[in-house]
């Protein structure tokens, strides 16, 4: 059930016009009535805004009629909503300067700041912002005319292209400021068409043109030719790093699916097996998170050229492999064997690489990893029971490489 508002304790907020003496005969504006009350939600908190109408108070006053009200309290939010336009740019800038997530500017907005907002509307409130922000651009393009003309402009073009058939966006834009300058659906891409709705809308603006980036589709180059000639044309490195990273890309994704291949069986099996484990048990939460951080990791995917999701995952189950012989050098659990009841059931499995190339490059070796050990490795104390079964220890990842091979984020 939908529970009222409080609006007991909210404050209040007064505006009166800025035209303080009517522009017909010069009297002092008296006030009237109450324009507008509107409850809106700043930064600060809730507040009730009520702008008041003012009037001339001359009854021989050719515009006693008309009625002054503040243009400030017009300007507090956009029409239809109850959220002030600092809440709605401070979202825009977490979202896409900070490049926070959604739920992380819900709970700053709700937790921090104890806002009323729901997660649906701070997802509204930035596409709002976006829309704003396009309002703007040709107040940002008039800004830098003076910049533009003595410099030029340098324009990056490319083409958002769906399915083969549909309509085709190709985006121009400014490469100083971020710019958009041209925003053209197509869905024929010939170069006459291209050089007609694309390149001279953008020539007609009047700014030398010093340089073009693109992708190297062969009607851009034609049309950049015919309408731009002796400018400069320049490749898009990201194309050019991610052509030639193709190889390295490939043999990633073989990597990424034969580490995915041999994990996957032995975590859903101990997955399976921490549910008959007591819920009071203290390593029932312990090797749940240890679970469901290999599982998510499993999920890592790749973004050509330099972030490879196949390295990645590597990198998070060494991290994990570490932390689990910390635990188990610190005594708390001598070992892993009584923890994990599933490791009686995947020995039977005995999963390995085989032939696949995470194998062949001695990175992975199951078959070492579910053989049981008997050395002690740490004489402390445990600080949780153990039966005489727990003196055996089943590694994990064992043959890992000393050296991890580093990836940018």
């Amino acid at each position: 059930m939908r529970r009222a508002k409080d609006r007991q304790h909210v404050p209040k907020r007064y505006y009166r016009p800025e035209q303080v003496c009517c522009p017909q005969c010069g009297q002092v504006l008296r006030r009237c009535y109450a324009v507008g009350r509107k409850y809106i939600v700043f930064l600060s908190g809730r507040s009730l805004v009520v702008s008041r109408g003012y009037r001339c108070p001359n009854p021989k006053c050719a515009g006693r009629d008309r009625v002054y009200v503040s243009q400030a309290a017009r300007g507090l939010t956009v029409r239809g909503s109850s959220f002030a336009l600092e809440v709605i740019v401070q979202i825009g800038y977490w979202r896409f300067w900070q490049c926070w997530t959604v739920g992380q500017i819900h709970a700053v907005l709700t937790q921090e700041r104890h806002l009323p907002i729901s997660e649906r509307e701070v997802l509204y409130l930035i596409g709002v912002f976006l829309v704003l922000l396009r309002c703007t651009y040709h107040l940002r393009l008039h800004a830098h005319t003076a910049y533009f003309r003595r410099q030029g402009l340098f324009l990056a073009i490319d083409a958002l292209k769906p399915e083969k058939g549909n309509t085709a966006l190709y985006v121009v834009r400014e490469l100083k400021f971020g710019l958009v300058l041209q925003v053209v659906p197509l869905l024929a891409a010939d170069h006459l068409t291209l050089a007609e709705r694309v390149r001279k809308p953008i020539k007609a603006l009047g700014y030398g043109i010093r340089g073009v980036v693109s992708d190297d589709e062969k009607a851009l180059q034609i049309a950049v030719a015919q309408v731009f000639p002796g400018v400069a044309h320049q490749t898009c490195q990201v194309h050019c790093l991610r052509d030639a990273a193709a190889p390295v890309t490939a043999a990633d994704q073989v990597f990424k699916k034969a580490l995915k291949r041999a994990i996957r069986g032995p975590v859903y099996a101990a997955q399976r097996a921490l549910h008959h484990l007591a819920p009071d048990d203290p390593r029932q939460v312990v090797l749940s998170t240890y679970a469901d951080l290999i599982r998510s990791t499993l999920t890592e995917g790749s973004k050509a050229p330099f972030d490879l999701g196949g390295l990645r995952v590597f990198e998070d189950l060494t991290r994990l492999e570490a932390s689990l012989r910390r635990s188990q050098k610190k005594g708390a659990i001598r070992s892993w064997t009584t923890c994990w009841p599933w490791c009686n059931t995947v020995r039977d499995l005995r999963l390995s690489t085989g032939n696949s190339d995470a194998n062949a490059g001695g990175w992975l070796s199951w078959s070492d990893a579910l053989t049981p050990q008997t050395t002690r490795v740490s004489r402390a104390q445990p600080l949780v029971a153990s039966n005489s079964r727990s003196k055996t220890f089943c590694s994990n990842w064992s043959s890992m490489p000393n050296a991890i091979p580093t990836m940018r984020r």
